[in-house]
């Protein structure tokens, strides 16, 4: 049974037309994952199926009896309340159900006997309705969830006070415990550490129901999808399988579509050619007009858009032969101690990931050897000679282009050699003048890669870098990093990416 039918989908952001004439039937329980390059508007087509953007002309029709729910991660809730409310709250009803059962058996003690059978009746039958939705098992999935994702609830604490991070956690785990027919996930991995990236895949490998998910982590939709949705061309392409069975057939699938729209190109120029010569012949003018009503009729193929190229690079200053960081006995936290007692070395010319659970400590202890916050006890030595290129998880968006944020830092650069920098991180055309916030996620971190490039450094310290890449661009960072001869600090969750890089790990 369909759940969702899109047909002839047509949108335009700005000047740009992202979908010409789209179409995609998604079915009961298809595990779908939605993939394409930066900006070709992944994002923008789960904002058009979930009514939060119209189109500008064709149909998306739900089925009527199928209920969706979308992981928006500026979703408004109420400031107060804490994560445990949050999450018991997908359960509501059958409290209050509960409670209704309570007072019936309650009210046995003063009602008059003949009433008895009748309240009995009724509090069997709803206890019956509890058991029937598995009212008893509900502390412990929402243990499962909690635990399967990372999700704090210590002093249980209110949402207003979560980092953007764990709130997404939050509203990811509520949408798994409540089971709507559809799943609209954008980038659900991206806050989540590997070992919690595995129990999603797992999860939503055997979730009964259907699921879209937009991911850059290839290994996760190999894992949790059966049926790949690509974006390219203006148009969608829905393959049957996982992400290897996509990549296999998308290349034949791209091969087929270049002839048939080089046989069309040729087929367009000859049928233009006749009516150029005949139109004006009294004898042919009728044959002439013919053909070009059929041309008119044609359905036009777009013009294939080759993969834009990414070249990451980080420029390079001097090696020396000494330890580039040293700690001894350290404590890193804010108010509190996260981690203590830390000895480690980080060797010049050496390449390290740290890996560990959420929330364990990663990102403070990059801020702390960037001695952007004190150690709370301890110490550590920084070799002198360290030049240092940090790229932060979270940064905010500033409201400029992306001409304007490199020349904030470079305002004596001119706009063309900006332009030629942009060009080669992909970021071309409307889209350097374009403000930041109307940019995709994985355009903003290229523009972001695009203003380190021109810092010179021998000691890279990137936090989650690969969040929102697409393919092209992983891979053109894998090499950047493999080519790089200072040191590497790398904090990250695919461990596709660094186990290819063959890094050192330091585990929390």
């Amino acid at each position: 049974m369909s759940v969702l039918e899109v047909q002839n989908l047509k949108f335009n952001y700005g000047d740009k037309e992202l979908f010409s004439g789209l179409d995609v039937r998604i079915f009961d329980g298809e595990h779908v994952g939605i993939v394409g390059a930066n900006g070709v508007g992944k994002t923008t087509f789960m904002n058009l199926i979930s009514e939060k953007l119209t189109p500008d002309d064709g149909t998306i029709i739900w089925n009527h009896t199928k209920t969706f729910s979308y992981l928006d991660q500026h979703l408004v809730v109420h400031d107060e309340v804490t994560v445990q409310d949050y999450l018991y709250h997908v359960y509501h009803e059958l409290f209050q159900k509960e409670e209704e059962m309570n007072q019936l058996y309650q009210s046995l003690e003063t009602v008059d006997e003949s009433k008895y059978d009748k309240i009995l009746e009724k509090a069997y039958s709803i206890q019956e309705y509890l058991e029937e939705h598995k009212f008893y098992q509900i502390k412990s999935r929402i243990q499962n969830v909690i635990q399967g994702l990372g999700i704090s609830i210590e002093e249980n604490r209110s949402l207003k006070h979560l980092s953007g991070g764990q709130r997404a956690k939050v509203f990811l785990g509520k949408m798994l415990l409540e089971e709507k027919d559809v799943l609209l996930l954008d980038e659900p991995t991206n806050f989540l550490d590997q070992q919690h990236v595995e129990w999603l895949s797992k999860y939503l490998s055997s979730y009964k129901n259907a699921f879209l998910v937009i991911s850059h982590n290839f290994e996760f939709l190999n894992a949790c999808c059966n049926v790949i949705v690509a974006i390219e061309n203006k148009k969608m392409t829905k393959y049957k399988g996982n992400y290897q069975d996509y990549l296999r057939l998308r290349t034949m699938n791209l091969e087929t579509y270049q002839k048939e729209y080089e046989k069309q190109q040729k087929e367009i120029k000859k049928t233009e050619e006749f009516i150029a010569k005949n139109i004006v012949r009294a004898s042919t003018t009728k044959q002439a007009q013919s053909r070009r009503k059929m041309l008119e009729k044609m359905t036009i193929l777009e013009k294939p858009q080759p993969e834009k190229k990414v070249h990451f690079k980080f420029e390079f200053t001097k090696s020396f032969h000494m330890t580039a960081i040293e700690t001894h006995h350290l404590t890193i936290g804010y108010t509190y101690p996260i981690l203590s007692d830390l000895n480690l070395k980080f060797q010049f010319g050496e390449k390290y990931v740290i890996i560990g659970k959420n929330g364990v400590g990663k990102t403070t202890l990059l801020k702390t050897l960037l001695q952007e916050i004190p150690p709370l006890g301890g110490n550590m030595k920084m070799a002198p000679y360290n030049d240092i290129v940090y790229f932060s998880q979270e940064e905010t968006i500033p409201l400029c282009s992306a001409i304007e944020y490199i020349r904030s830092s470079y305002p004596k650069l001119e706009d063309t050699k900006i332009r030629t920098l942009l060009a080669q991180y992909a970021i071309t055309n409307e889209l350097t003048m374009k403000p930041m916030k109307q940019l995709s996620g994985g355009e903003i971190t290229k523009v972001r890669f695009a203003k380190l490039s021109l810092e010179k450094s021998n000691l890279l310290i990137l936090d989650e870098p690969t969040n929102h890449l697409d393919r092209l661009a992983k891979e053109s960072l894998f090499d950047a990093i493999c080519e790089y001869p200072g040191t590497v600090i790398l904090v990250s969750h695919e461990k596709e990416f660094y186990q290819k890089l063959h890094m050192k790990e330091i585990k929390f």
